[in-house]
């Protein structure tokens, strides 16, 4: 019992001897032109705020953690452009796509109005055994153009 006491006796040394470590201060000193760091006051030494006592491992690994998180952004930028830029293309595809099938259409109603006309024109023009086949003919075409773009 008494080694583990000790133990928990040492344990405890250590941990008041690191809490009391970090609270020290820090004073930077000019003298003659060079700059001493101490931990006690000097004459018109001035104390250090406590974020430029970190040690510099701690720093490194703040750098490192740092151009980690830049890298990662740069990875989800590239990713989010390359992403956007797929989008657009799928969208400038699909506006292509219903440009064509759109002038395919007025085409196509193009050349129905076309026909329309020269059947009331063929119509106009019949004879008299003829003429009802020219018309019917030329209603037909009429309704064609009606049905297949909406007039």
């Amino acid at each position: 019992m008494t080694v583990s006491m000790s133990l928990a006796r040492a344990a405890l040394a250590v941990l008041f001897i690191g809490a009391s470590a970090g609270s020290h201060a820090a004073f930077r000193c000019d003298s003659n032109g060079s700059v001493t760091y101490t931990d006690t006051a000097c004459p018109g030494g001035k104390p250090l705020p406590e974020s430029d006592l970190r040690q510099p491992a701690t720093m490194q690994s703040d750098l490192r953690a740092a151009q980690q998180r830049a890298d990662a952004d740069k990875r989800q930028l590239g990713a989010l452009a390359a992403s956007r830029s797929k989008t657009e293309r799928a969208e400038q595809k699909q506006r292509n796509h219903a440009r064509t099938i759109a002038s395919n259409h007025r085409k196509k109603c193009d050349a129905l109005a076309l026909q329309s006309k020269w059947a009331r024109e063929d119509a106009a023009a019949a004879t008299n055994r003829s003429a009802e086949k020219t018309r019917r003919k030329s209603q037909r075409l009429e309704q064609k153009y009606a049905l297949d773009c909406q007039v």
